[in-house]
């Protein structure tokens, strides 16, 4: 069963009687973008609905519980508790849950944790089997259902009541893909002063570039036993109780890819480079949009060795698994004897009956992995445009993009250009040009400065959008007469 109405919020398309019509032999799944009240209506309306049912709310993120925590306390309930995926699996894992049973409703908040997160938090399929094995009416919410709404419908073959809000994106204002990470560098350096950006990455390019900027916040999971010390905790709890940050930039890794609101209207400039679709969308949605506000989006494309170097490390931690799956464990620890690891996708259980160890497959991680085996197989087919148009597939848009490297070149070359026209040069002047083309530009000629000609610097101009040709003459007075040189016209 499909409910999908285009309206503003979650409340507004779940009404009393659906509460009341609902059961746990149905799954109840809300799909809609950030900011439309999912958590709202946990909060408020389903609280306020029965105050007598109790609520059990999972998150993915300590920032969370930590910010929905502050917010109960504002509010008059106390049927709510609040806790972590994380703390259901240790518990889960000794038999230690019974705190947590016996709610009328168990909240997965951002859903898409089982799957898409399932590659670096391991056991998220002992929480997922324990929300299961729950009585309670089970209510998975989620911005981007795409892995998990399929494994319980496809896979697990679950009937769920589905509540979908479609999101527009009409608070893009420009969609920049970029391919070079010295053009985020230069955007960032050249922010206005009232103009504020938040860029994900990994842990090491966030940390890298949060000391390159004067005004700057650094944030990764405290997990990282590389980069968390770097983490300031007073900034971070300013974030949470404020929804927004005062340094000019704040540099993060996919952490805090969902739950956490930001809301400022100073925050511009969204850039993201992470190869994960659904997490790119999460990381979007870190924005709150209020009223008719504008943001603009950088992504990094994804193209050829990235992709491929994701598809081959899937393929390497299936290997396992798949002998596993098709051969029993003997034969994969016959096969590999000596690993340590199998990728995380493959651990350790004790079988009491038998007083053994077993080893067991993360369903949910073996199932994306092989979803996105597909995703970026097909990706790799088109190698120039298969991940931006993979994205905004994943998106629901079709919006048109430039290049941000190629823009930022189109300018600089422009005001170069402006000056050049009319000046001859000679052979001395025409090294120098191509040395700054080289240079200078995020994306230069591909070649050595001794082999660029005429028809190559005039196909960067064509390709820039730029009105300007370079032709050769032959000077007819003076010294130099006889002697070839460029000279630059407007068209």
């Amino acid at each position: 069963m499909c409910k999908e109405q285009e309206k503003q919020y979650i409340s507004d398309i779940i009404t009393n009687e659906d509460i009341d019509n609902w059961d746990s032999k149905t799954i109840v799944f809300i799909e809609g973008p950030t900011g439309r009240g999912k958590t709202h209506f946990i909060k408020h309306t389903l609280s306020g609905h029965n105050d007598k049912k109790k609520i059990l709310l999972l998150v993915n993120r300590t920032l969370i519980k930590t910010q929905s925590e502050k917010e109960l306390l504002r509010i008059d309930t106390d049927n709510i508790t609040i806790t972590t995926y994380q703390n259901i699996a240790k518990l889960a894992l000794t038999n230690n849950t019974m705190e947590f049973e016996g709610y009328n409703y168990i909240i997965c908040d951002e859903a898409h944790h089982f799957c898409e997160e399932s590659e670096f938090i391991h056991e998220t399929d002992v929480s997922f089997n324990w929300v299961m094995r729950q009585s309670g009416i089970k209510i998975f919410m989620t911005a981007t259902a795409y892995f998990i709404k399929s494994y319980l419908t496809d896979e697990l073959k679950l009937e769920i009541n589905h509540y979908h809000i479609k999101n527009e994106y009409d608070f893009i204002e420009k969609f920049y893909f970029y391919e070079n990470d010295d053009v985020v560098k230069k955007l960032l350096f050249d922010l206005p002063p009232d103009e504020k950006a938040i860029y994900f990455t990994n842990a090491t390019k966030a940390h890298e570039m949060s000391k390159l900027l004067d005004s700057c916040v650094f944030y990764c999971s405290k997990n990282n036993h590389d980069y968390s010390q770097y983490v300031n905790s007073e900034i971070m709890d300013y974030i949470s109780d404020n929804e927004r940050f005062e340094e000019q930039v704040l540099c993060t890794t996919k952490v805090m890819d969902c739950g956490v609101n930001i809301k400022d209207e100073s925050i511009k400039h969204m850039i993201v480079d992470i190869a994960d679709l659904s997490s790119i969308i999460q990381c979007v949605g870190r924005k709150r949009i209020q009223g008719n506000e504008k943001i603009i989006i950088y992504i990094k494309d994804k193209k050829g060795n990235a992709i491929s170097r994701k598809l081959e490390n899937i393929k390497g931690k299936l290997s396992y698994a798949n002998v596993l799956r098709e051969e029993g464990d003997i034969a994969l620890v016959q096969q590999y004897a000596h690993k340590n690891t199998y990728g995380n996708l493959i651990y350790d259980i004790i079988n009491t009956e038998e007083l053994r160890i077993d080893k067991k497959i993360n369903e949910l991680m073996y199932y994306t992995y092989n979803r996105n085996l597909e995703v970026y197989n097909e990706i790799l087919l088109d190698k120039e445009d298969g991940f931006k148009n993979k994205l905004f597939e994943r998106m629901g848009i079709d919006m048109a993009y430039t290049y941000l490297e190629q823009e930022l070149d189109a300018l600089k070359l422009e005001h170069i250009l402006d000056k050049l026209i009319g000046v001859k040069m000679f052979k001395d002047g025409q090294i120098e040009f191509k040395q700054m083309l080289l240079k200078e530009l995020l994306n230069s000629p591909k070649a050595n400065h001794g082999s660029i000609g005429l028809k190559t610097i005039n196909a960067l101009f064509d390709e820039n959008k730029l009105n300007f040709i370079v032709n050769s003459k032959k000077e007819t007075v003076g010294e130099l007469k006889d002697k070839r040189f460029w000279v630059i016209s407007k068209l």
